[in-house]
């Protein structure tokens, strides 16, 4: 096929789905990204797909939570507008998990319909972050929580030996307050 002949294709798809939105109101859900067990629903894997930019540890660590059936997000995915397919937009470490444990269903979360040329931008990976870079963030962001989380675990128990200190020290006035009693 030539270049000439993909763009009037893509021509051809991108007006259908313009005339499409124009005849009906555009769906997207943006509290299925906060929310998405509240829109969970069983889709079978073979109408879902996914470019393959993930790492094998993410990979591996999800296949090891569903081996040990631990809960796990549902995937969340746009529809085709036209056909029975879906595209992930996020979850796509536990869609790849499920597909190589030969699942054929997989609980996921439809975050509305898309556009052919946004659902083609999503099926090959152009809103997913390569997973190099993926890798690059995820160390700091770890490093973040556990500074974070030894931070407020010091603070509560700094707190908690301030309070335990002053209880003390009303109870010692207390205790004065009545020996002083005549």
């Amino acid at each position: 096929m030539s270049f000439r002949q993909i763009l009037g294709n893509l021509w051809v798809s991108t007006k259908k789905d313009i005339l499409g939105l124009l005849k009906r109101k555009p769906e997207f859900n943006a509290d299925v990204f906060i929310d998405p067990g509240k829109y969970a629903r069983p889709l079978p894997i073979e109408k879902i797909v996914a470019d393959s930019k993930v790492s094998r540890d993410g990979v591996e660590f999800y296949k090891k939570k569903i081996a040990n059936n631990e809960k796990i997000n549902p995937i969340i995915v746009v529809k085709h507008p036209r056909r029975d397919l879906y595209a992930v937009l996020d979850g796509h470490h536990r869609y790849w998990a499920c597909r190589e444990m030969g699942k054929k269903i997989i609980v996921s979360a439809i975050a509305g319909d898309y556009s052919s040329v946004n659902f083609y931008l999503t099926e090959h990976g152009y809103f997913q972050p390569s997973s190099e870079t993926t890798e690059k963030l995820r160390e700091p962001a770890k490093k973040m929580h556990e500074n974070l989380k030894q931070f407020l675990d010091e603070f509560i128990n700094e707190e908690n030996i301030r309070k335990e200190n002053l209880r003390r020290e009303i109870e010692k006035k207390r205790n004065e307050k009545e020996e002083s009693k005549p």
